[in-house]
């Protein structure tokens, strides 16, 4: 029965990590996407100077938590991500309207996709 403690420990704390780590994500991804949201709004407002400080604050948010998920998630879906602010950036420069939407559902999306590979659910487990 003792022999049974540790690996039950270290299952449970594996489990424990995998469910905390869904819900960090999860947590952070609607976040940002909130953040996004406002920054396309205030776009269609073409409140430029504000757009790029919104667009910012999600950006830094993310760069904030790029260790912890350098170590969880694939790399290249980050450099995705990274390329899609990359896009929201110029398009917030140049103040195109359509493209800066078109770049921020496009991240947005890959925000959730990058949630949904961290859920734990039958479809990551198989």
């Amino acid at each position: 029965m003792k022999a049974l403690i540790i690996p039950a420990a270290v299952l449970a704390a594996v489990l424990t990590f995998a469910l905390w780590t869904g819900c960090y994500i999860r947590d952070c991804s609607e976040k940002w996407t909130v953040l996004l949201g406002e920054a396309d709004r205030l776009a269609g407002e073409e409140r430029w100077e504000e757009t790029e400080k919104q667009l910012q604050a999600s950006y830094g948010s993310w760069q904030k938590s790029q260790t912890f998920l350098h170590t969880i998630m694939e790399h290249d879906d980050l450099d995705d991500v990274e390329t899609l602010f990359a896009a929201a950036f110029a398009a917030c420069d140049e103040a195109d309207v359509p493209d800066f939407h078109t770049a921020l559902n496009q991240l947005s999306e890959k925000l959730v996709l990058l949630a949904e590979t961290q859920e734990i659910s039958i479809k990551n487990i198989l």
